[in-house]
């Protein structure tokens, strides 16, 4: 009898102490809800329903007689957009694309190929001092070839072909959101196969010039524009996925661009602009840095002001645009599949290419053979990239039920994390392990139970952890370690700069902080081209009141995140949550680093905001997705 007591007793104990500790856990939540914080950090639907309804916001909201009068301007400006020659040209130049036969464009592709052929020859031979083979434009020749054959044998138009290739059609119905009958019904049109083969042969001479592949890719480029102009979302979904392979101005133009075909569609009537309290005070933020930009130290701030005006106009493309679930998670998938790559290249990197040894004290970590950096130009950097998504890759994990998917969110996450860990970044592994805390805490109020039972294994973690990232971890705060000693006496100096400078800080860029902070900095320390801290480098650029106005930005976007937290259904809650700790994250590694040196992190930076805010606007409203 007493040994089968003794049996049952642990089980019966342990189920007892994990019972009560939720309970606990339950409690504590609870208690938190219904607190004067909780209900302060829930509130954003109340603060943002009484700046709607307040008389200022009515004042503004009501039609004014100039408007009224410039109505049926408008009207007739949104009709001539619509019907311009223009864009009814290049309608009708897409439609008759769509309807031409496949054969029609293996034929050009064919005469392209060979009078490209014939002018790289005359080129290497008759202007040529010595005969070479250029690789790349040999195979660009050889893969055309084979395709204007597969071509010509087709019998589709190319509206057919499209829809028939399961490839083609996920990526024009699916990611792209373009509808089924755009493409259906369109009767084949007469081949004028001769129009074709004099085009490849204009074609083949512009190849004297530039290189046919890049030709080619202008070809696709223009359509490109056009599908933006007509679908502006097509603009956002494409910079969230290009951005970490883009180059700088790139992106701007890429923004700019959006921002354009965005406000044509808002003159048309197909597209509406609506502020809420978020939004406003992500505004006044935005002026402060044009104000930093026009009023600085150094005259070279324009072009850094330029960049992240255009950058901030990001978030304002996705809150606008990315009104409709679909969109939202077409956003969520490239991110996720950028992200991916990004990954891929930086183990790559570390087990297979070139690692950097810049960033690093190698006396005091000598068993790091080096940093990845994969598509960023800083290990540091690509670790702010990382934190931002991965909480993101987890919910969608969790979200999502078919196994096929689940096992590739999966192999997503472990290489990010594995590069994470790559990357060495010891601000970002301690905001990444921030960011996922939080995350599971709003996850789930057993979260409490299962750290009390983890934290009894934290004493055994460095036997099983390798030595090399334990010693790393554990060096945070070292100022025995060259970089940690750096960024204090950085600090020290920005902060005698702040001293004198909070009221109206220098201005933005890089030239008007080098100009200034020699004036402040210790001995040894007189170059540092930023002030290793966000919150730092915010109050030295703008002033205090531009931290107050940041931290007024973060204190809203919280608002509106644990709101959703509270009140919305199970996705919604998880996709919000991620984002949210994804910034919560990398705000965390601000504290270590500037993290908006990088102008491609400061872009990502807002549009994972904007993301973080278009999610509530999704809940009610349906985007226009007309093609045209």
């Amino acid at each position: 009898m007493n040994k089968k007591s003794s049996g049952s007793a642990n089980p019966f104990a342990s189920s007892m102490i994990i019972t009560l500790l939720g309970r606990a856990s339950g409690w504590i939540y609870r208690k938190l809800s219904g607190s004067l914080i909780g209900g302060m950090f829930t509130a954003y639907e109340r603060e943002n329903a009484a700046v709607s309804d307040s008389a200022a916001a009515k004042i503004i909201r009501k039609p004014a007689l100039g408007e009224r009068l410039l109505m049926p301007a408008k009207r007739k400006l949104a009709s001539g957009i619509e019907n311009s020659t223009i864009l009814g040209f290049v309608r009708r130049i897409l439609d008759g694309m769509l309807a031409s036969s496949m054969k029609s464009y293996g034929i050009f592709m064919f005469s392209s190929a060979l009078y490209s052929a014939i002018v790289y020859l005359f080129k290497t031979f008759y202007f040529g001092e010595t005969v070479s083979v250029d690789v790349g434009m040999v195979l660009t020749l050889v893969v055309m070839l084979i395709m204007s054959v597969m071509m010509i044998a087709s019998r589709q138009t190319l509206a057919n072909a499209l829809l028939t290739s399961p490839s083609a059609r996920f990526i024009l119905l699916r990611v792209a959101g373009i509808r089924r009958e755009t493409l259906e019904g369109r009767e084949e049109r007469d081949g004028k196969f001769n129009v074709a083969f004099i085009a490849g042969l204009v074609f083949g001479v512009l190849s004297f010039f530039v290189h046919p592949l890049f030709l080619l890719i202008g070809i696709l480029g223009l359509i490109a524009a056009y599908l933006v102009l007509i679908k502006p979302e097509l603009g956002v979904l494409a910079i969230v996925t290009a951005l970490p392979f883009a180059p700088t101005m790139g992106l701007v133009a890429a923004v700019f661009y959006t921002s354009f075909c965005f406000i044509l569609k808002v003159m048309c009537g197909k597209r509406s602009i609506k502020f809420d309290l978020l939004d406003g005070v992500v505004l006044a933020f935005m002026l402060l840095m044009a104000g930093g930009g026009l009023v600085a130290a150094s005259d070279a701030s324009i072009k850094p002001m330029l960049v992240y005006v255009a950058f901030m106009l990001g978030y304002f493309l996705v809150v606008n645009l990315i009104r409709s679930r679909e969109w939202f998670m077409r956003c969520i998938v490239g991110v996720l599949s950028s992200c991916t790559l990004v990954s891929l290249y930086g183990l790559y990197q570390n087990f297979f290419g070139t690692v950097e040894q810049t960033w690093q004290d190698s006396d005091m970590f000598s068993e790091i053979e080096g940093r990845v950096v994969s598509t960023f130009e800083n290990p540091n950097v690509l670790a702010e990239y990382l934190i931002m998504v991965i909480p993101l890759i987890l919910a969608m994990f969790i979200i999502t039920k078919a196994p096929r998917a689940r096992l590739i969110l999966a192999a997503a996450g472990l290489a990010a994390g594995g590069c994470l860990i790559y990357t060495w970044s010891r601000g970002a592994w301690l905001g990444f392990l921030i960011g996922i805390l939080i995350f599971m805490l709003m996850y789930s109020r057993h979260t409490l139970t299962a750290l009390l039972f983890c934290a009894l294994g934290v004493p055994f973690l460095p036997f099983v952890l390798p030595e090399s990232i334990t010693q790393r971890f554990l060096s945070i705060g070292n100022l025995g370690d060259s970089s940690t000693s750096y960024r204090v006496n950085i600090w020290r100096g920005v902060i005698d700069m702040i001293g004198d400078y909070w009221q109206s800080g220098i201005g933005i860029g890089n030239d008007s902080f080098s100009l200034v902070y020699p004036l402040y900095a210790l001995s040894g320390i007189e170059t540092a081209p930023h002030a290793h801290n966000l919150y730092l480098q915010i109050i030295v650029e703008l002033g205090a009141i531009g931290l107050v106005v940041f931290l007024a930005v973060l204190f809203i976007y919280t608002q509106s995140s644990l709101s959703l937290h509270v009140n919305e259904s199970r996705r919604d809650k998880l996709l919000s949550t991620a984002i949210f700790c994804g910034m919560l994250a990398v705000l965390a590694q601000g504290m270590t680093d500037y993290i908006w040196y990088n102008y491609r992190v400061f872009l990502m930076f807002w549009l994972m905001l904007g993301l973080g805010a278009a999610i509530r606007k999704t809940l009610n409203t349906t985007a226009v997705e007309d093609i045209y």
